[in-house]
């Protein structure tokens, strides 16, 4: 299997949200490769195993990182997985990955 495109995000409208749109895409992405690898049987990896709580803590220290570098300090709203699981099962479930 050969990648076949590229993603790319724009900011929506503030940093966090558009975090949760990356770490949307990126976990399904993730599942992907995984199951291509033969690592997982099963390409849809779900919110709660500790696989997408690790994927979510890197995408939370990159959105601290750029906070501090464009506002000198960390992102204002931390994401909580549990708050957002419809708004990136929708996401996921209409990506191309599909």
């Amino acid at each position: 299997m050969f990648q076949m495109g590229v993603l790319r995000t724009n900011c929506i409208d503030c940093l966090d949200r558009t975090n949760v749109a990356q770490y949307a895409y990126g976990l399904a992405a993730l599942g992907h490769q995984l199951n291509a690898l033969g690592v997982i049987d099963n390409p849809k990896i779900d919110l709660d195993v500790p696989l997408a709580d690790d994927l979510m803590g890197f995408y939370e220290r990159m959105g601290d990182t750029l906070a501090h570098q464009y506002g000198g300090s960390a992102a204002h709203n931390k994401v909580i997985l549990a708050c957002i699981a419809d708004v990136i099962s929708s996401l996921i479930t209409t990506s191309v990955f599909l």
